[in-house]
């Protein structure tokens, strides 16, 4: 007898088209706000001050920005930051990213447009909030608020996401970069930045051996009104890895005033080095399921003649707690030493 086959025929869905346009609304808004990561973030911390992304790449986690502030010491400033790539905005992550203190909205009338600073921490999109340690770095003395010699100068802030209509204040001008290749000492000062600086391991924590600028961009109208530069190049760690990095280096504090502030006489064979800071951040990305890192360095040279800086390092990952600011590493005193030939 014949043996007779049975069929299963797989039960046909039929999805009404009201539902499928909600899949793909949902897909699609789900895509391009992972694409977008940040941008257009518009945060506000306890002083009142504010911080908009502007841009934000989540290919390569760089992102840029403006910090502003209509109360207090006022003005508008670049932001140049960093995230792991493809963060993901349903959970927290990691965030670092610099700031050059030249105000971009009117000329620069005090000590404090030769600063730059770092701020790491974590993003909490759920909770809204944006937990850093920012390290403010000095080249010189500003006695009107109390800081007399060079430093690094850490402290915890607090950022709330606000509505994209607290920052419409803010322009979103970047500085130009000037033509030509500016006076003798810009050409000195911009000759020591680039190349290799290689860490003192006598005076050193040691889990960056290496600098390597690479790439330096001005940013002003003319050089005499340079508010930053855009600083690009690699870490090399101490395990031998390389990652890249990007951040903000000050103009050079004019040695003069640096020496008037200080009431000494211009050091004799120092004008090849120069009073200066500088911020820097990178991602060390590390498989899925291994942690990847921020590391940030923010520091500064006093211009003494030792072509050194002093700089403050934190590597930190993701923190799940947003009552705390997480470092896996912190060092006060990482020394990097450029070698003249």
């Amino acid at each position: 007898m014949k043996q007779k086959n049975v069929y299963f025929k797989q039960t046909r869905i039929i999805v009404s088209p009201f539902l499928f346009s909600l899949f793909l609304l949902f897909f699609f808004t789900n895509s391009i706000t992972k694409s977008q990561g940040l941008t257009n973030k518009c945060f506000k911390n306890s002083f009142g001050s504010n911080a908009l992304i502007t841009q934000h790449n989540t290919d390569t986690g760089i992102f840029e920005g403006f910090y502003a502030s209509t109360t207090g010491s006022s003005g508008v400033y670049r932001i140049i930051g960093k995230t792991p790539t493809a963060p993901s905005l349903e959970t927290y992550f990691p965030i670092t990213f610099t700031i050059g203190w030249g105000t971009l909205a009117s000329k620069p009338d005090d000590p404090s447009q030769y600063w730059s600073s770092s701020m790491t921490g974590n993003y909490y999109p759920n909770e809204k909030k944006l937990n850093l340690l920012n390290v403010i770095s000095a080249p010189g003395p500003f006695d009107a608020v109390s800081i007399f010699n060079p430093g690094n100068l850490p402290q915890s802030q607090s950022f709330t996401t606000v509505s994209g209509d607290s920052c419409k204040y803010i322009p979103r001008k970047v500085p130009i970069k000037p033509s030509g290749q500016g006076s003798l000492k810009d050409q000195q000062y911009e000759n020591l930045l680039k190349g290799e600086w290689k860490v003192d391991p006598q005076n050193s924590y040691g889990s960056i051996s290496k600098l390597n600028i690479t790439k330096l961009t001005p940013r002003g109208n003319t050089y005499p009104e340079l508010r930053y530069y855009e600083v690009f190049g690699d870490f090399t760690l101490s395990s031998g890895e390389s990652i890249p990095f990007t951040g903000t280096a000050s103009p050079y504090l004019p040695q003069t005033d640096f020496d008037l502030a200080n009431n000494t006489e211009p050091i004799e064979g120092t004008e090849i080095d120069f009073p200066f800071s500088m911020s820097l951040v990178g991602t060390l990305e590390k498989p899925k399921d291994q942690t990847t890192y921020n590391i940030s360095l923010s520091g500064f040279s006093s211009g003494d003649g030792s072509h050194r800086i002093n700089m403050f390092l934190t590597k930190s990952n993701e923190e799940q707690s947003i009552y705390r600011i997480e470092a896996n590493e912190i060092s006060t005193g990482e020394i990097f030493i450029k070698t003249i030939k």
